[in-house]
């Protein structure tokens, strides 16, 4: 049941622009993000995300599934915007956190 609230938020947070796609897109990022990546996501990937020191990061889903979500194919990160939506987001993913830096 919180899967489903989760994919329902994050496709509100998409329509509302509040969501980046993809690591080559981190660096990028203006503003306070957290970051929901696939359980299925390399572990290269995973260490080059854990060396920025500057996320919040929730597992969440495979790449396929994440990528449903969405209407794409793959989507192994998902960057969320630290708003009132992002926070209920992140209140349903409690669970599934993996990494405060402070």
């Amino acid at each position: 049941m919180e899967d489903k609230k989760v994919e329902t938020l994050l496709q509100f947070a998409y329509k509302s622009g509040k969501l980046k796609f993809g690591y080559e897109n981190l660096h990028k990022l203006k503003g306070k993000y957290f970051l929901i990546l696939a359980d299925d996501l390399s572990e290269n990937t995973k260490k080059d995300i854990l060396k920025l020191k500057k996320f919040e990061i929730y597992f969440f889903k495979t790449k396929k599934e994440i990528g449903k979500i969405f209407g794409k194919n793959n989507v192994g990160v998902v960057a969320v915007l630290e708003d009132s939506l992002g926070t209920e987001i992140k209140r349903f993913l409690k669970d599934r956190r993996f990494y405060i830096w402070s």
